[in-house]
């Protein structure tokens, strides 16, 4: 079910990340593939084991997005936009009542981002960052932003921040957005 809704979702923006929380590892940054700089299109099929959890969610979620942007296409990281953390959790929170991308559309905090991605209704934290992120990734690569928007946000070049906001909705499902700027 959260699949699918992530496919909706499509339609809207990414999230700004912290510049910190992922570090390539040696594996990674011996491969000779990233050397000349980010890659065109991502790596086919590419879905790396994500990395143990830091017991901070914001930087887990940064660092998954890092994770998929270095090891996937050779993207430079996304530093973590702690200033528009706020921002990205009333959306989640809004959202979670009124539905996908609604803070967004509605400008309801600032600041809020150039672009937004959603994780709407999943069960859990760990879902969000093991299986939504990497489905949204996923979407791409593409050119019509209705089926690829995930993605395009989350490999977007001209993007150096990324935001990650977390709300649990009444009936218990979590609810995440990453704005991106």
């Amino acid at each position: 079910m959260a699949a699918t809704f992530v496919t909706l979702a499509g339609l809207g923006m990414l999230l700004p990340l912290r510049s910190d929380a992922f570090a390539p590892d040696t594996e990674a940054t011996s491969d000779k593939t990233c050397d000349k700089g980010p890659l065109s299109r991502p790596r086919a099929n590419c879905a790396p084991a994500p990395l143990p959890s830091t017991g901070n969610l914001y930087d887990d979620c940064v660092s998954r997005i890092n994770q998929l942007r270095w090891e996937c296409q050779c993207l430079p990281r996304l530093t973590r936009w702690k200033g528009g953390e706020q921002c990205a959790r009333k959306h989640a929170k809004y959202d979670s009542r009124r539905g996908i991308h609604a803070g967004f559309h509605n400008g309801i905090c600032e600041p809020q981002g150039l672009a937004q991605n959603e994780c709407p209704g999943w069960p859990s934290n760990s879902g969000i960052i093991e299986g939504c992120l990497q489905a949204m990734w996923d979407e791409g690569p593409g050119k019509r932003f209705s089926k690829h928007g995930h993605y395009m946000n989350m490999s977007n070049p001209s993007y150096e921040r990324v935001a990650c906001g977390f709300a649990k909705s009444a009936d218990g499902e979590i609810w995440s957005v990453q704005n991106f700027r």
